[in-house]
């Protein structure tokens, strides 16, 4: 248990607990976008390949050859003047994992220095960014319905950047 301890972060209060562990999160999440398209895919109003045997393939695997990383496969139909409908691409997955990857190293090392000025501000900023981007998606470029696979982002977002605009003065130091 002390070497458990040894690992978590020295800072006050349940702020830098809450990063950590999101960003460790993200790192899986960062990481699946590398992988498959499958869970990206989610997230965007059905304009992609379903994979109906994501979560219960009879031989205990989860991919499907049309959430392959490696080739862009549109969505039925094909494309509708000169553009695919499917917008999430390997590019555009891998991009997104990048992005998430970036954060969570940000967060995770703020998670152990909330104390510094600019570190919260740049974690603080990750979660602005990610709730910018979420919410741009929902109610400005629409590619996007509400259920749990954007409520979720969107909900951690919403608590990150509230959490730590409430609690600037308690961790950061003058």
């Amino acid at each position: 248990m002390d070497v458990l301890q040894s690992l978590l972060p020295p800072a006050k209060g349940y702020l830098p607990y809450y990063m950590l562990s999101l960003s460790l999160i993200a790192v899986g999440n960062s990481l699946q976008n590398y992988v498959t398209l499958h869970y990206t895919r989610r997230l965007y109003n059905g304009l992609f390949v379903p994979n109906t045997d994501a979560s219960s393939s009879s031989s205990g695997s989860s991919t499907d050859p049309e959430d392959a990383t490696d080739k862009l496969v549109p969505a039925g139909g094909g494309a509708k003047g000169g553009r695919a409908r499917d917008q999430v691409t390997p590019l555009a997955a891998r991009l997104f994992g990048t992005y998430t990857l970036i954060s969570a190293v940000v967060r995770i090392y703020a998670s152990y220095h909330l104390h510094l000025a600019p570190v919260y501000q740049m974690a603080l900023w990750t979660y602005v960014v990610a709730l910018a981007h979420f919410a741009s998606e929902f109610f400005v470029y629409k590619t996007t319905r509400f259920g749990t696979p954007v409520a979720m982002p969107f909900f951690f977002a919403t608590v990150g950047v509230t959490w730590m605009v409430s609690q600037y003065g308690f961790y950061v130091e003058s």
